[in-house]
């Protein structure tokens, strides 16, 4: 039998790691486009191909560091290069394995519990992820049916997708504030306290916030 093999993929904690920064530093740099949309989507959860990452290095602006680059390929069993998308196998996570056999998220949870499912392939950015034909030749070495649906549906491409974060967008679009009102500066022998709180009332009564800030 063929010795399993499975692709250099690298989230968020991968790519931090590599380059000597906070994870949340790779998340920015998603931001603000530095680091591009990943290469695939799995169970909700963003990666990248190794060239991708290593192309971050290219402009001189970062640098990875040689010894942590070995050590991650080192723990990717059977790990080898894939430089397009396209040509990656078919891998899921526990999000889409219940697509395959017709169950619940908590039905694959406990079997793994229990220990009666396959180990992962590889854990990335603390996220298990296997290959399609690993799941499949467990489920049949435990005689456990599969759902040719759910197969056909990995098979195309579909995976469980990013969900947005923050709130979902209002269809109604948001009334435009009213603007703001002259600033008014009184002075002592000028104004009277009468005439700060006549203006101070008028914005109050407007919906407006008031902060006051001496001046000599």
């Amino acid at each position: 039998m063929a010795a399993k093999r499975f692709p250099y993929l690298l989230g968020h904690a991968e790519i931090a790691s590599l380059y000597g920064v906070e994870r949340q530093t790779s998340q920015l740099w998603k931001t603000r486009g530095v680091l591009g949309d990943p290469d695939t989507v799995i169970s909700g959860n963003p990666y990248w191909l190794l060239p991708t990452v290593l192309g971050l290095s290219e402009d001189g602006s970062r640098e990875v560091e040689p010894q942590r680059l070995k050590e991650y390929k080192a723990e990717i069993a059977g790990g080898y290069e894939v430089g397009d998308p396209a040509q990656l196998p078919e891998i899921i996570g526990l999000k889409e394995i219940p697509w395959l056999f017709g169950k619940k998220y908590m039905d694959v949870y406990q079997w793994r519990v229990r220990k009666s499912f396959a180990p992962e392939d590889a854990m990335i950015s603390g996220s298990p992820l296997w290959l399609l034909d690993t799941v499949l030749q467990d489920a049949e070495e435990r005689g456990r049916a599969t759902v040719q649906e759910g197969i056909d549906r990995i098979r195309a491409g579909e995976r469980e997708q990013i969900k947005p974060r923050g709130r979902k967008p209002s269809a109604e679009p948001k009334p435009t504030p009213p603007p703001l009102p002259e600033a008014q500066t009184f002075k002592p022998g000028e104004h009277t306290a009468q005439d700060v709180a006549v203006f101070a009332a008028e914005l109050l009564d407007s919906g407006f916030s008031l902060t006051v800030r001496p001046k000599r």
